[in-house]
Order: structure tokens, then C-alpha cells, then sequence
């Protein structure tokens, strides 16, 4: 173990490693769901009104046809727009979960593991950010192994901090 911790400096990269990595969910992947639901609305209530239109009705707002947003904007899998919004904040947020703390455990606590920090962070957000582009083309093309592409680094850095904190404690 470490005798001393590691100074701010040495924890720079870190810390615009989490930036970049919380950059991502906040400015690309939800502003992308929230779009996908917003633009599918929009959509559904222009075919509603051109098939009003070409039945001869006039397009009116019933009662309750709030649902029909709510059912555009809740996981609604028959779109695929808002299914890949959906996955891909669902798939940045599960996996959050284990690479935040192992990516800071990483970088406290394994020697260079401050240095490496952003390059790791910068991987495995990239790969992140791309999951939106490549669900639509996987599932729209039933090509679903293609998703590999975003995850796979993902799944590679964590298992590689995982196995350097276990090896600094466990063997140390």
C-alpha cells in the first residue's frame, strides 16, 4: 500500500476523467432521450392529424389525450427512437454503478492509477456516448451484436480496474 495519498495534481486527471464521464450522461444521452420522446410526439400527433384530414374529420384534442405523450415518453418499445433513448441512459446509468467506484478506487489506490485515470475515463465514455448510434442501427438491422462495439470496451476497463484494485489488496 501507497505511504502517502495522492496529492491533487496527481488526482487531475481523475477528476476530468468523472467530469467527462458525467458530461456525457448530462449533455449527450439525456438530452438524446428527451428528444426521442419529444420529436416522437410530435410526429404521432402530425400523422394523427393527417389521417383526420384524409378521413374527412377535423383534429381535435380529446379528453385524456395526455396519455398518448405519456405513453410516447415512457418506455414506449414499439418506437425506436424512445427505445434507444431509453437503453441508452439505462445502459450508461446500470453500468455507472460499477465503473465510478472502481475507476476512483483505481486511481487512490494503485500505483499509476491517478496517472492513467483520464485516458481510462476517456475510453470508456466515448465508447459510452456511441451506444445511441449503434443501438439504432443494431435493432433497426437485428444486427444486435454490432452494440458490442460501445460496450465491450466498457466491460474491458472495468474488469482491468477491477482485477488492479483486487491485486493491490489481495496480493499486496
Amino acid at each position: 500500500m501507497a505511504t502517502s495519498f495522492p496529492s491533487p495534481e496527481e488526482l487531475k486527471g481523475t477528476v476530468l476523467g468523472t467530469l467527462l464521464y458525467v458530461g456525457v450522461y448530462a449533455g449527450i444521452l439525456i438530452p438524446f432521450q428527451s428528444f426521442s420522446k419529444f420529436y416522437l410526439f410530435a410526429q404521432k400527433k402530425k400523422e394523427a392529424k393527417t389521417k383526420a384530414a384524409k378521413d374527412g374529420e377535423s383534429f381535435q384534442k380529446k379528453p385524456g389525450s395526455g396519455s398518448f405523450f405519456l405513453a410516447t415518453k415512457y418506455y414506449n418499445s414499439q418506437d425506436m427512437l424512445a427505445l434507444c433513448g431509453d437503453r441508452s441512459v439505462g445502459n450508461y446509468l446500470e453500468q455507472s454503478l460499477v465503473f465510478l467506484p472502481l475507476y476512483w478506487l483505481h486511481a487512490l489506490f494503485v500505483e499509476n492509477g491517478a496517472s492513467e485515470s483520464l485516458m481510462i475515463a476517456s475510453i470508456y465514455s466515448i465508447s459510452r456516448g456511441i451506444y445511441p448510434p449503434l443501438f439504432w442501427f443494431a435493432f433497426g438491422t437485428s444486427y444486435t451484436p454490432l452494440i458490442g462495439i460501445s460496450t465491450g470496451p466498457g466491460y474491458i476497463i472495468t474488469f482491468y480496474l477491477l482485477y488492479q484494485v483486487a491485486a493491490k489488496f489481495a496480493f499486496a
